[in-house]
């Protein structure tokens, strides 16, 4: 037996004005994507050869350009044009990613394959809890599970399992028909964590779910708010072993439904929640270290920019004092090319703030060139060198400048930066809610409200294309 195994991530934020490209994902292709897939060893132990297509993966960011998702999905059709004599179809897809012209870029795909294979031949996903689902989706695919963790630690695991369920149906040759529904709630995820209520007894119920006879696996997906379509929901699936499971199938996702639905008022932030003035005095006098200030407006792993100076300038003009402040790290490829032209330890004068938008006006910083390193990928690339930065230091305030927009979210990517993390007594990151390694390592975790692309406030968002009536907006 054969399958055909690839890797197409992207979460699309529509209100980030700059559009995705080719150049901005980290691509893999034969097998350097299949080692980089773990369903590729499940596949192999049990027999199957793996035909490897393509690897993309790119850091949250804005509409992907038609001719991008175009490059990519080309790529992956001919995988399959060339493989006539496939048995089943295992990929890694996000559940958010909207292209320019196009709209739902997994839908697209799925679409696509069933124009080549037919629909004997089963698909299975691996997706992201932050999907937004469309309506037609799950006609066209067999198997699909979700993440189970917030922050995302899972995907391994969950490669495994699809994998799996995968080999399963090829070796019972089961014919498997997806339960799915919309809900009509948004919720953003910093209000969705996998260690708080309600998530956490969400995930409990999923995993009874699993324990009925009849049913492979079960899904929630969160959805992801800052994205303006016609699918930003958050959704259910249920899978059941077989045809003969569909209809308890389609029971236990109505119930499933009602029970998710029913928790819609107990999501809410798990950090302290602060406006951006109060969240640098409260870090300025909090006596443990490091406070982790997250930029939520600007959280570049939810798409933003990544260019707001906003904290930068607040930082720049309040009195420090013994503390040692970083900011961790803004885009502005021009001032990085400046500063890159220094060599560390020079003096340096940079203004850096592209005015992109009213949120990264042009901060004049002087100072010292610290430290030059390099930019590492998102996740399925946090080894991957995506970009360069350069670090001024300015008396205790030290600036991280990127040359495109990205977000530190291992500690490896403070030590490839050419930085000590410990050195400091405050660390902002572009991030809502702090990925696992910076968590862990945090005394004091800020939310600060700021604004941008990924606004907390999503009632205050002028939504103009997703599904009405949705839960908080109306």
């Amino acid at each position: 037996m054969k399958v055909v195994v690839g890797c197409l991530y992207h979460e699309t934020n529509t209100f980030n004005p700059i559009l995705t490209d080719i150049h901005d994902f980290v691509l893999a292709e034969g097998e350097d994507a299949a080692s980089r897939l773990a369903g590729t060893e499940v596949f192999r132990e049990n027999g199957i050869e793996v035909i490897p297509s393509i690897y993309a993966t790119a850091l949250s960011s804005g509409i992907v350009k038609k001719e991008a998702y175009r490059y990519f999905a080309d790529k992956f059709i001919s995988t399959l044009k060339q493989n006539p004599d496939i048995d089943g179809i295992w990929l890694h897809l996000h559940g958010a990613m909207v292209v320019e012209e196009i709209g739902s870029g997994e839908l697209a795909l799925v679409k696509e394959i069933r124009e080549c294979v037919s629909l004997e031949i089963p698909i299975s996903l691996t997706m992201d809890i932050h999907g937004n689902i469309a309506l037609d989706y799950y006609k066209y695919i067999n198997i699909v599970k979700a993440y189970r963790t917030v922050p995302h630690v899972d995907q391994l695991e969950v490669e495994k399992e699809t994998a799996q369920l995968l080999v399963d149906c090829l070796k019972n040759n089961t014919k498997i028909k997806p339960a799915f529904t919309r809900l009509p709630m948004i919720i953003p995820g910093e209000k969705a964590l996998g260690k708080s209520e309600p998530l956490r007894s969400i995930f409990e119920k999923l995993y009874e779910i699993e324990k009925i006879k009849g049913i492979s696996t079960a899904s929630f997906f969160i959805c992801h708010a800052w994205s303006d379509s016609e699918n930003t929901a958050s959704s259910i699936f249920v899978i059941p072993e077989s045809e003969e499971y569909e209809e308890l199938a389609e029971k236990v996702k109505g119930e499933l439904a009602d029970y998710v639905f029913s928790k819609r008022h107990e999501f809410d932030f798990d950090a302290v929640v602060l406006d951006p003035e109060e969240s640098v005095e409260r870090a300025l006098n909090e006596q443990l270290k490091p406070v982790f200030i997250s930029d939520s407006g600007d959280n570049t792993t939810a798409g933003a920019i990544g260019m707001s100076t906003l904290l930068l300038d607040l930082f720049k003009n309040k009195d420090l004092g013994d503390k040692k402040v970083l900011i961790s790290a803004i885009s502005d490829p021009a001032a990085y090319e400046k500063l890159n032209s220094y060599e560390v330890g020079e003096a340096v004068t940079v203004e850096v703030g592209t005015k992109i938008d009213e949120n990264s006006q042009p901060i004049l910083l002087e100072g010292t060139l610290k430290a030059k390193g390099d930019l590492l990928g998102y996740l399925n690339a946090t080894s991957d060198k995506v970009g360069d930065v350069c670090t001024v230091s300015n008396g205790n305030l030290d600036l991280v400048v990127a040359n495109r927009g990205e977000s530190f979210i291992t500690l490896n990517h403070f030590t490839r930066a050419g930085l000590n993390w410990k050195d400091y007594d405050i660390i902002v990151v572009k991030q809502g809610y702090l990925f696992n390694e910076l968590s862990a390592v945090s005394k004091l975790d800020i939310l600060s409200m700021t604004l941008g692309a990924t606004y907390q406030r999503i009632e205050k968002i002028n939504y103009q294309h997703v599904p009405r009536p949705l839960f908080p907006l109306d």
